[in-house]
């Protein structure tokens, strides 16, 4: 995973000119005590830049921050921009027994739709001794780990007070991506799920961000046509082992997609959501 000559390697096999680079989501360490997580995160973004500055056409850089503590996260946000470059932050679905919508997280939302960084948000599993079996912990609790952030992303209001917060998500977007109509359903049926918002739900899931990593054709291809060929940015999981190894050949798999699509989702949609120009990875 930190071995750039073998990504680059890798990268080559897969047909990709550029990645952007992230810390594993066992590295968030929100368990730990606030500063000490503030340390290790800085640590992380250090490395993380240090490998873009040797790769600077190959590389762009995706910062960590310490969730548990608000002011210790929009300190380090503010380093990851700034100081470091980056135009990224990765954080988890939630933080210990708390989720994203939670009141004290307000400020750091605000931060980062002012400095129109985007937010890739990724899974670290949803704990059940149900999914302890079969790899479902990963199969079935990344993804479910993933949807239930966004449930409350949107039904908390959190992207109805922030219409221009960036939101990346992983895995297709998890179930929610692919079963929006219960949750306007919910919307229309139940008065519990009006308080924080007064459109419907899929109104402010369309303001996400969605990766390829679907594994088939029809489901890439369902994903285009639900949400747009401007809300896909392709994605690898890469190093893990449920890595999409060929994810441009998986684009061009999907039928009737057009030239000017596929070039948006595997490239031009990502460099528009980090602000990058195309010259930036040129040699």
């Amino acid at each position: 995973a930190t071995d750039l000559d073998q990504r680059l390697t890798d990268m080559e096999t897969m047909k990709l000119d550029a990645m952007a680079l992230s810390c594993t989501p066992q590295q968030f360490y929100y368990v730990l005590e606030p500063s000490l997580c503030a340390e290790s995160s800085q640590i992380i973004n250090d490395g993380i830049a240090d490998a873009v500055k040797a790769h600077p056409t190959r590389f762009t850089g995706i910062g960590t921050v310490p969730l548990q503590d608000t002011d210790l996260a929009i300190k380090e946000l503010d380093r990851c921009v700034n100081e470091l470059g980056f135009r990224a932050l990765q954080i988890g679905c939630r933080v210990r027994d708390e989720e994203l919508s939670a009141e004290r997280l307000e400020p750091f939302w605000q931060r980062c739709e002012e400095l129109d960084v985007l937010v890739f948000l990724h899974p670290a599993s949803f704990e059940s001794p149900r999914l302890r079996e079969h790899y479902q912990a990963n199969i079935v609790g990344n993804p479910l780990d993933t949807t239930v952030a966004v449930h409350y992303l949107v039904f908390d209001g959190v992207m109805a007070r922030y219409p221009k917060l960036k939101i990346y998500l992983s895995h297709g977007g998890a179930f929610a991506a692919a079963y929006s109509a219960r949750m306007d359903h919910a919307y229309a049926a139940r008065e519990d799920c009006r308080v924080s918002i007064y459109e419907k739900p899929s109104t402010y899931l369309k303001r996400f961000y969605f990766d390829t990593i679907v594994f088939s054709v029809d489901q890439l291809e369902y994903l285009i046509k639900k949400w747009g060929a401007d809300h896909l940015a392709l994605g690898t999981d890469y190093p893990a082992d449920m890595v999409e190894a060929d994810p441009v050949e998986h684009v061009y798999q999907v039928p009737g997609l057009s030239e000017s699509d596929r070039e948006k989702i595997c490239g031009l949609n990502a460099l528009s959501l980090l602000n990058l120009e195309e010259s930036h990875f040129r040699a």
